[in-house]
């Protein structure tokens, strides 16, 4: 079901800005994710490399929190997740 934002009440204008603010987040942490890979590729230092391949690990966990999140709040979202999963 659609509804125009004006046919919205308070909360669901606000899940929905939530869902916003969480898509955001989850381009922004895929991206990091991009670019810590493509560091890997060049580091020369192997304490720096494990540490950097720590944070994207770090950061897929992000992902998977924020998905989580968004599927709680999103169920069209979370149906479509489930079919593909």
């Amino acid at each position: 079901m659609s509804y125009s934002f004006d046919e919205m009440s308070d909360e669901q204008l606000d899940i929905q800005d939530d869902l916003e603010m969480l898509r955001e987040v989850l381009a922004y942490v895929l991206q990091a994710i991009n670019q810590y890979q493509e560091h890997l590729l060049y580091l020369e230092n192997e304490e720096a490399a494990a540490a950097l391949e720590r944070i994207v690990e770090q950061e897929k966990e992000h992902v998977a929190e924020l998905l989580r999140l968004i599927q709680g709040l999103d169920p069209v979202q979370a149906e479509k997740i489930k079919k593909i999963l």
